[in-house]
């Protein structure tokens, strides 16, 4: 494949041991020919197994290690390069723990009118309020945090390196809430509840439905669903099914490799 040595190189950890290998950088603004990619015939797919890495994958497939390249470039969700490829559930695990280390802390904010309908207070609402990298501390816990995020839509803050533990329960039979105070800002909520930010939820749906379609819950956005009829897809088992719709891999007939990597070739040198 002497066309690659016109690309640079980058150095990819294959086996995440801090060991990097050079590697071609394919990802640039180049694709297939369209025509070549509407060509569904031509593609097969592949169930990537547990830790697989590329060019083992080309090997099992083609009997060579050198058409690795090809998966990112007919898979679109490769298209960001190495990041990409999914994780094995040794790394995937270990992904989740540091990423999503800490707790969210969820408000349930309520507007209150006046006589005229007009806002008086929007209580509860993250909005305009706290500052990122300010620490927060539970009133009555005593529990301390620094806040990393807010995702206002779902009426979270995310606190890492806690210490302590945040009261937070509205789980049936409790209903136990304290007041959260910025240090900085000096801004305040009541909580409503506390997850580990693993398990938080990363988008509620309506509880019986099979496509698991997104929709907003009345507890944060005034006009969404009422709570009851919602269940919720945490961002420990959104991450683990993203992983494991990357592991689904699209690539080249071996019947047809020979073709994809002369009109490959022709694109580059046009």
């Amino acid at each position: 494949m002497s066309f690659f040595r016109q690309f640079p190189k980058i150095e990819y950890d294959f086996n995440r041991t801090g060991v990097k290998q050079n590697m071609v950088d394919l990802f640039r603004s180049v694709r297939p020919l369209p025509s070549f990619l509407d060509n569904y015939s031509a593609y097969k797919f592949y169930e990537i197994k547990n830790g697989e890495r590329p060019d083992i994958i080309s090997k099992r497939l083609y009997g060579t290690t050198q058409y690795y390249w090809t998966f990112f470039a007919v898979n679109e969700f490769l298209h960001d390069g190495y990041r990409a490829w999914p994780m094995s559930q040794e790394d995937l695990f270990t992904y989740i723990e540091k990423e999503y280390e800490g707790y969210v802390i969820e408000t349930n904010p309520v507007i209150t009118r006046d006589t005229d309908g007009l806002i008086t207070n929007h209580r509860n609402s993250l909005s305009g309020r706290f500052a990122l990298g300010e620490t927060i501390t539970g009133a009555t816990s005593g529990a301390t945090g620094t806040l990393t995020s807010k995702i206002t839509d779902l009426s979270q803050l995310v606190v890492q390196n806690v210490t302590g533990a945040f009261i937070g329960d509205q789980t049936p039979g409790s209903n136990t809430t304290e007041l959260v105070v910025g240090q900085t800002s000096g801004d305040s909520v009541s909580t409503y509840n506390v997850y580990k930010y693993a398990e938080a939820p990363y988008y509620y749906h309506l509880t019986n439905d099979a496509d698991l379609k997104p929709v907003t819950n009345a507890n944060h956005i005034v006009g969404g669903v009422d709570t009851l009829d919602l269940s919720y897809v945490s961002n420990r088992s959104h991450v683990i099914e993203e992983n494991d719709e990357r592991s689904k891999l699209r690539y080249v007939d071996p019947n047809y490799i020979n073709q994809f990597v002369n009109d490959f070739e022709d694109l580059i040198n046009a």
